[in-house]
């Protein structure tokens, strides 16, 4: 059995007295992909952003690699090695493509505060490092012919697979991706199923919320349903595909 990454017990969130979260608990074990889905407003988001310290739970714990994140905040929950990317796309539009995902690997420069003054080799070295690792990530991507392109210049699908190419430049064990298909067509969506395919190979853990459910049942290998901020069901895609009630919440019909 897999070493578990991601534990939550009894997690519960509120906004202004109506609760977003009510006691969700569930495991994520490691190198898997994990998907999260329900209707909208669910609570789908809410948990991604109580994962990476966005919202901090009212009550209930979490707990990543052995240890607690009650309290902590997201640049810190970063360090740790949990990544995401968000369901509205949040890029550096200003900046070119390349820039972009180097500024994804600002947690782990290891030179002396005063190299970033006068500029000598160590910062050299790390720049060069950094833009390497960086073009290696959007060949990955399939964006490398456009890394001098201004991010805000590239069509909606390739701003995605730039905010996923930036999330892994933190070089994270825990993966969070918040609705990456939405708007990708066919094709897109084909060469997303196969980067996280890959994601997971190269020991990156996975935790997705998505809408399209051909993509979800190909890629998960457990699906946690959530409505009206409950757990539903957990289980996997075959399971999931047959519960009465869960089809009856997310589809009102024949879950496909």
């Amino acid at each position: 059995m897999s070493e578990i990454l991601l534990s939550a017990k009894s997690l519960h969130k509120s906004f202004g007295g109506v609760r977003a979260v009510r006691d969700v608990s569930y495991d994520i074990p490691q190198n898997s992909v994990f998907a999260i889905i329900g209707p909208n407003g669910a609570g789908k988001s809410t948990m991604l952003n109580l994962i990476s310290g966005v919202y901090q739970p009212d009550t209930g714990s979490l707990t990543f690699a052995g240890a607690d994140m009650a309290g902590m905040p997201s640049y810190r929950r970063v360090r740790l090695g949990i990544a995401r990317t968000f369901q509205k796309i949040r890029l550096f539009k200003q900046l070119s493509v390349l820039d972009n995902v180097v500024a994804g690997f600002h947690i782990h420069h290891d030179i002396p505060a005063w190299q970033y003054l006068i500029h000598a080799g160590a910062f050299r070295r790390d720049h060069a490092r950094c833009r390497e690792e960086a073009m290696e990530l959007l060949s990955f991507m399939g964006l490398a012919r456009r890394h001098d392109t201004l991010a805000g210049s590239l069509s909606y699908g390739e701003q995605r697979m730039l905010e996923y190419a930036r999330a892994l430049a933190t070089r994270p064990k825990l993966l969070l991706i918040d609705e990456p298909a939405a708007g990708l067509n066919a094709a897109e969506v084909d060469t997303l199923l196969d980067r996280i395919q890959t994601t997971r190979k190269r020991d990156v853990t996975v935790v997705i919320v998505e809408h399209n459910m051909e993509l979800v049942m190909t890629v998960a290998d457990r699906i946690l349903v959530m409505d009206y901020g409950q757990r539903l069901f957990e289980g996997i895609p075959s399971d999931v595909q047959k519960d009465p009630a869960v089809v009856a919440a997310y589809l009102g019909g024949e879950l496909t």
